[in-house]
């Protein structure tokens, strides 16, 4: 059995160097739709090298060769997601198997995959623009408070409003009272007569309104915590969730200011006015004209709403979406403004107006991201101006304030229809010529980095007989079924890839059903897996209450399902996080009940420490990567407990060395990956004992436990 470079060694700093500032920048083709937990594109390219290359070769010299040569090479990934594993080995020119049970995630994989005509792609898009633009951005004016001609909103502000338990006030949920920045100025709102003005005063300090005198302190709003809202008259509180689920419907909300772009004055460059310092930005109060669109826009909504596509469907209940119910939003249109809704339908019902299937669909993967940024639940980030999408945490998080963007966009503005567009663009181009930076030192000896063009995406899907995959004409099979049943194909595969599902850290069925709804209604006409009102969840592999499927078990029957499809010498790599000691020892239980045993453990940073979805957690920010081969005998070494534990302890205080040799330092919690990679190595070798008898598992966990917590996690 020859033995391959991952299961000795892995360049762990470079691939490290090259992952984390993906996460915060994806390549281009992973930005064409939103999907949930992505994981590095250079660590799965790093994992299949290091799966075919030799110890004594160079990864990261294969790394960056312009073509791939690995032709003769099968990948199956029963966990494809957003389809990083898919791309990555389709640029080193393997074959590939894909299987999902989302059918939004074999649609994110399929249009990555496959190559399109890029001016074709154009011509779609210049059309799109040219039928949609006016019908769109009509609903997205206002008033330059400078020149008075017609501008661009950028954002509208909302606030959600509830009614004081005591004495029936309508107040405003804010937390604060800090709108933006504008030009390194913080723009506040006046709580009293909702102006807004710059302030160069300490956010904590009184300040008085200009327009009204108002004395009132920016950074004390109406909401004390999460939990309850202090009434600005008669001074009571009120618990928030118990009053919402009172009224049994949805909070009303009132827009309180507009962030705009005035296209005259920039096309003028008029320096002598106040907004030219921010590039022609601004910030005003909602005025009475502004209520005027907003209404004629609801109104037309109200009005036409049965002419265009949209989702009508009820959200079903579960562990994600009871957030929701509690909340009182009972249909996924609840979750955006009557605005929203017209923007997002127009948009829908022209992409499916388009006769090319292929160039609709690519449209339709754009219109994906459009979803994230456009919706009830998208957060604002003063200092940086923008807006972060509605999944940029794995859950459903209900805001006090949210930000409705301008759906179609202006020169300003995050996840637009026009950026969305743009970065589709940019995504197919990439499948001709994608990219890896190369860092390397300049003649100032300074650290540089440059793109280096590797390999090309040409997915050409397989359309016959399962059973007749691969063959001459294609390199792709996506299948969307249960991984527990994935039929046998031609050959058994070389390489058994994936990401599986962490547990219980995301819900990928409940999240994306939120996306789902609104592209099945065109591609339900094409596909049978879109015909159902919601996403497969009985059958999906995560850890959660409601389910009939323990995720345990499931992950066990996907793992011995696919070893029946790998080669004898084939290698199965995966990549796993999590915080909890428990679901790193299931892990290892189930993966030696599949049929694996545990060949070597690589600990890598894959997380910047500033996303939101890890922010305030016990974060974990460094992925394991587990190789894994068949198992051949299932006798092991005896080894007393008490042996056991010790060298444990010496292997991972030896990694821990290793790695810090190497300039990782890892620290705190990110240990515990480290600790269960030295597990998963140990207890594949030997069994633990008392006097010759096996313990049991209990026994062990408990050890380990008790291991971690006061000598390794301290």
């Amino acid at each position: 059995m020859t033995k391959r470079m991952i299961e000795s060694t892995f360049p762990i700093i470079d691939v490290s160097r090259l992952a984390i500032p993906e996460r915060s920048s994806y390549k281009p083709i992973y930005q064409i739709s939103k999907w949930f937990a992505r994981r590095s594109s250079s660590i799965f390219r790093a994992i299949l090298l290091g799966c075919v290359l030799n110890p004594s070769d160079n990864l990261m010299k294969e790394f960056f060769k312009t073509k791939g040569t690995f032709k003769e090479i099968t990948v199956l990934d029963p966990f494809m997601g957003g389809g990083t594993t898919i791309i990555e080995a389709l640029r080193l020119n393997m074959k590939c198997i894909g299987v999902d049970i989302n059918p939004v995630a074999w649609f994110i994989t399929k249009t990555e995959s496959i190559l399109v005509d890029l001016s074709e792609l154009q011509g779609v898009i210049s059309k799109c623009e040219e039928v949609l633009e006016n019908n769109v951005k009509q609903w997205y004016k206002t008033t330059c408070p400078e020149c008075m001609n017609s501008a661009d909103i950028i954002y509208t502000h909302w606030v959600k409003v509830l009614n004081c338990s005591t004495c029936n006030r309508s107040i405003p949920m804010f937390r604060n009272f800090l709108v933006s920045y504008l030009a390194n100025d913080p723009i506040l709102l006046c709580p009293s007569c909702y102006a807004v003005f710059p302030s160069s005063k300490p956010l904590n300090s009184d300040i008085n309104c200009p327009h009204c005198n108002e004395k009132f302190n920016p950074s004390i709003g109406y909401r004390m915590g999460r939990k309850f809202l202090k009434c600005p008259d008669c001074g009571d509180t009120t618990h928030i969730l118990s009053t919402i689920q009172r009224s049994k419907t949805p909070l009303s909300s009132k827009p309180f200011a507009i962030e705009g772009f005035c296209p005259h004055c920039s096309i003028e460059n008029r320096k002598d006015t106040q907004i030219s310092k921010s590039n022609y930005k601004f910030i005003k109060k909602f005025s009475k004209k502004d209520y005027e669109l907003y209404n004629e826009a609801e109104e037309y909504w109200k009005n036409h709403s049965n002419k265009y596509l949209w989702p009508k469907e009820d959200i079903p209940i579960g562990i994600a979406t009871k957030v929701l119910i509690n909340h009182n939003y009972t249909k996924w249109s609840d979750l955006f403004t009557s605005r929203q809704l017209l923007a997002l339908s127009l948009i829908l019902t022209h992409i499916d107006e388009i006769d090319n299937e292929i160039l609709q669909e690519m449209l339709l993967a754009a219109f994906l991201n459009l979803l994230n940024h456009n919706n009830c639940f998208t957060r604002y980030s003063p200092k940086g101006q923008k807006v972060e999408g509605i999944f940029s945490r794995h859950d459903f998080h209900p805001l006090s304030t949210y930000t409705e963007n301008n759906v179609w966009g202006t020169r300003y503005g995050r996840g637009t229809w026009i950026k969305c567009l743009n970065r589709l663009l940019k995504g197919k181009q990439y499948n001709l010529t994608p990219y890896n930076f190369e860092y390397y030192m300049s003649k100032e000896k300074i650290a540089k980095h440059r793109k280096v063009i590797t390999g090309k995406i040409d997915g050409v899907v397989f359309k016959g007989d399962i059973k007749d995959f691969p063959d001459d004409s294609s390199n792709l099979l996506l299948l969307c079924r249960d991984s527990e049943h994935i039929p046998l194909v031609k050959n058994t595969v070389d390489l058994l890839i994936s990401d599986p599902p962490y547990s219980d850290n995301v819900n990928y069925s409940e999240l994306s059903d939120f996306l789902y709804v609104w592209i099945r209604i065109i591609l339900s006409k094409r596909y049978s897996i879109f015909e159902f009102v919601e996403t497969p969840k009985r059958e999906e592999a995560i850890e959660t209450k409601n389910r009939e499927t323990d995720y345990y078990t499931k992950l066990a029957n996907i793992f011995s399902n696919c070893k029946m499809h790998l080669k004898p010498e084939g290698l199965f790599v995966f990549t796993f996080h999590h915080a909890n000691p428990d679901t790193w020892l299931k892990l290892a239980d189930l993966l030696e009940n599949s049929g694996f045993y545990t060949v070597k453990t690589h600990a890598l940073q894959s997380e910047a420490l500033n996303v939101l979805n890890i922010q305030n957690k016990k974060a974990i920010s460094y992925d394991l990567i587990i190789v894994c081969r068949k198992k051949v005998k299932e006798d092991k070494e005896a080894l007393p407990l008490s042996e056991f534990m010790r060298c444990l302890e010496e292997n991972f205080n030896k990694k821990i060395t290793y790695y810090s040799k190497i300039g990782l330092s890892i620290q705190a919690t990110n240990r515990i990956v480290v600790f269960f990679g030295e597990y998963f190595e140990l207890i594949s070798k030997v069994q633990p004992v008392r006097r010759s008898i096996p313990m049991s598992k209990l026994e062990i966990w408990k050890s380990c436990k008790d291991l971690l917590s006061s000598r390794i996690l301290t």
